[in-house]
């Protein structure tokens, strides 16, 4: 039996150490990574205290016990895991994935040295590919923790503008390298938000810090600029340049299902990823997402038109990405700087807004003596994938 092999037998015997009392809060998922702990920290990743063969909770037994520990946080996806990395604390994410699939394979395509260098390439990289012993179905991909798109809210139009920049131009660049991603809702979005906060945010509390000592604060996107990463390709496709792109069926994705999709008729990937963009942007600014009880934002009616084109029922009626891309560009080079600077608020907002208004003026003003842009800039930002 290989050294790690023993870790897939039966999952009652994966933790010999652990008591019953111990292993309570402990799901299956759970229990397969903390098989693999010592594989993955021989690769140089390191899980948290909870995923330590050996863990025993700091928290006594209760429902509600664990949401005012650390070592309570449980992971929300079975088949992700945080981890810092050993060499400098890092934080990634580490995703088990079926070669089945093929997700690995378009995850890796864009974090080639071609496609790596791209500024134009908003496509997660892959710093790591691991073989999981044992199973030669199954590999794990090591990538850069990102943080959840909307988490700290959009400050003001400009930096939601950038937030549309990144990810019309990253899908653009799927496209144009005969990719489509076909499930680019919001939640397959994702910001490494790494300079914005001031120490390290906790993977599964992102308002409190790593350790578990206080609040995560952090500054604006204006006055440090995040980056933004369209992520996940298990349903994504490469097509071969050389040969016509076969129509797909549509995928539901953030909760919406495309017209094709209940239509039950396959079409172009491609114009149905236009759709999918179009519908995130409309429900999470313009309109809201009555599905998840969350209001739009007021002042970005000028993407209206172009939305409601992305959003066509007749998938050859949408606009391709090269035209969201050219269309969206003239659109934000019209908005005067005080548009840009302008305060995002939500359609919900009601006795904070004064306060708020007036608080905005002193801030703008701020970031206006610092120098930093409307439209925020990561370009200048240090690289710390390496």
């Amino acid at each position: 039996m290989g050294e790690y092999e023993y870790h897939d037998r039966i999952i009652g015997s994966l933790l010999p150490s652990h008591s019953s009392s111990d292993l309570y809060a402990l799901d299956e998922s759970e229990l397969w990574w903390i098989g693999h702990f010592e594989f993955l920290k021989n690769h140089g990743y390191m899980m948290r205290p909870r995923y330590r063969p050996g863990w025993k909770p700091s928290y006594k037994p209760g429902i509600l016990e664990p949401l005012f520990s650390e070592d309570g946080q449980s992971q929300d996806h079975p088949y992700v895991m945080d981890a810092l990395r050993i060499s400098d604390s890092y934080m990634v994410a580490m995703k088990r994935v079926k070669v089945s699939t093929g997700e690995d394979q378009v995850a890796t395509f864009f974090s080639n040295e071609q496609h790596n260098t791209n500024p134009r390439n908003h496509c997660i990289r892959v710093l790591e590919v691991l073989s999981v012993p044992g199973d030669d179905n199954e590999k794990i991909l090591v990538m850069p923790w990102l943080r959840q798109v909307m988490d700290p809210r959009f400050r003001t139009i400009g930096e939601a503008v950038q937030f549309f920049q990144e990810i019309i131009e990253g899908l653009q660049y799927m496209h144009e390298n005969n990719v489509a991603h076909r499930d680019c809702a919001s939640n397959n979005m994702g910001m490494d938000a790494n300079l914005m906060f001031t120490r390290q945010y906790h993977p599964i509390n992102p308002k409190k810090r790593h350790n578990w000592s206080g609040r995560a604060l952090h500054h604006s996107r204006t006055r440090c600029a995040p980056k933004y990463y369209l992520i996940d390709f298990g349903q994504s496709r490469i097509y071969n340049p050389s040969e016509s792109r076969p129509s797909e069926y549509a995928l539901k994705s953030g909760g919406y299902t495309p017209p094709e999709g209940d239509a039950g008729i396959p079409c172009d990937p491609l114009a149905t990823d236009v759709y999918i963009l179009g519908t995130m942007i409309r429900t999470s600014f313009l309109d809201g997402d009555p599905n998840v009880s969350k209001p739009g934002v007021y002042g970005f009616e000028f993407l209206r038109p172009l939305v409601n084109d992305m959003i066509a029922d007749d998938p050859s009626s949408r606009p391709t990405m090269a035209e969201v891309a050219s269309r969206f560009s003239d659109l934000s080079a019209k908005l005067r700087w005080w548009k840009l600077r302008s305060r995002a608020v939500q359609k919900d907002e009601v006795f904070a807004k004064p306060f708020r208004a007036v608080y905005h003026v002193f801030w703008t003003a701020s970031m206006m003596l610092l120098l930093k842009p409307a439209i925020p800039s990561p370009k200048n930002a240090p690289d710390v994938l390496q």
